[in-house]
């Protein structure tokens, strides 16, 4: 998660800068446009000079307000502060960020419009040897003339990057305005996934929490009933019982190292369900009839670790009587889209069973839920003889 945390980072940084660099070229697009013959290096290092207080603000406000205010939640005085940014940068501005015009504007210099020198004609007699004869004024239309002081100096020229508005404070104002705002979208943007990635990883983590606290809890259950057969066995067969410790040692690492895994190989599980019931068949006459129905042969799915035993569990707990005859039914079954497991037993502790059911079997629908949220079948049918649980799931 660090370091996916850092490389969106990155990738934030890198839009920035892309974005300044977007900047600093427009003013060569803006001479461009112009059609000057040469490049205005003048006009473009004020255009780069008036950049720096907005560069400035920027800086501020990506990596000291809004880590310390902004995300925070001080709202006020993230404002406050963002205001007075802004005022301070742009009060020392030496010019607009998108007016690189610098000095007088070209209509409001004293100059006249260059042109060849008028010819002398001794015919034309100076002004005062006229008399009273009137001089008709000038035509409006003789170029160079104006009825303003300044003189006409041709069309202006125009740059896509001025912006017309009232005041180069105002001016300044607002656009340092719009670079904090979009410097929020993208900060908040990556924010958002940011928090997505985190919220995904904690579900994650508790994920795994949840189902290894529900592992832990079947682990007591099941190395107690088989402490209680191998005590049994031990003044009925010693020998027996020494088999028994083996076999549960092996069952042990199973429980302890193999299913510790997120998912195992139905093989394994396979493995470990026969060792379980052969282990379980010991403590029991011939008056318990226990059959296993398995694949001939296995296939090389992957199924989460001790994801059937709470029911056989369950079976053995609720479904043998000593004094009539009483079975226990496993069946597996694996098609191409999922696996079907299906145990069936005498009802011999009806409600004893009924209790557990809600206690045991409980805790296997909370971990079906977190493994296969809306994806699996979990039916679970009681009557006065018999007890079932059909359980179908998708293959991995």
């Amino acid at each position: 998660m660090i370091n996916t945390e850092k490389k969106q980072q990155i990738l934030e940084n890198f839009i920035y800068v892309v974005i300044w660099l977007i900047l600093l070229i427009v003013p060569f697009i803006d001479d461009i446009y112009k059609q000057n013959s040469s490049f205005g290096w003048l006009d473009i290092f004020h255009t780069w000079e008036g950049m720096i207080p907005f560069l400035l603000i920027f800086l501020v406000n990506n990596y000291l307000l809004m880590p310390l205010l902004f995300f925070k939640k001080k709202w006020w005085l993230y404002l406050a502060s963002v205001v007075v940014t802004i005022c301070l940068a742009t009060s020392f501005s030496p010019n607009g960020f998108f007016n690189p015009h610098k000095g007088p504007e070209p209509w409001t210099r004293n100059e006249w419009k260059s042109g060849p020198p008028l010819p002398r004609d001794d015919k034309f007699k100076p002004m005062d040897t006229m008399g009273d004869k009137a001089i008709n004024p000038l035509p409006q239309n003789i170029p160079g003339y104006k009825d303003k002081k300044e003189p006409f100096l041709g069309p202006r020229q125009k740059s896509f990057l001025r912006i017309p508005f009232v005041g180069f404070f105002m001016n300044n104002f607002i656009i340092a305005i719009l670079i904090v705002g979009f410097n929020i979208a993208i900060k908040l943007l990556f924010q958002s996934i940011r928090d997505a990635h985190r919220l995904k990883e904690l579900e994650k983590h508790n994920l795994e929490t949840e189902l290894a606290y529900l592992k832990h809890q079947i682990n007591p259950h099941f190395f107690m009933n088989t402490l209680n057969n191998i005590h049994a066995l031990i003044d009925i067969d010693t020998e027996k019982a020494k088999e028994t410790v083996i076999g549960l040692s092996k069952m042990m690492r199973y429980v302890l190292y193999d299913s510790s895994q997120p998912t195992i190989s139905l093989e394994k599980e396979v493995f470990f369900i026969q060792n379980y019931i052969e282990l379980m068949k010991l403590r029991y006459t011939d008056k318990v009839n226990i059959k296993l129905y398995l694949p001939e042969i296995i296939p090389s799915v992957q199924i989460p670790p001790l994801l059937f035993i709470s029911f056989l569990e369950n079976a053995f707990k609720h479904g043998i009587s000593y004094r009539k005859d009483s079975y226990i039914n496993f069946s597996l079954q694996v098609n191409e889209r999922d696996i079907e497991c299906l145990v069936t037993n005498s009802n011999c502790d009806q409600k004893s069973q009924e209790h557990e059911q809600g206690i045991g079997l409980e805790n296997v629908r909370k971990r079906l839920n977190l493994l296969y949220p809306d994806n699996y079948t979990l039916k679970i049918d009681s009557t006065v003889d018999e007890f079932s649980v059909l359980l179908i799931i998708p293959l991995l």
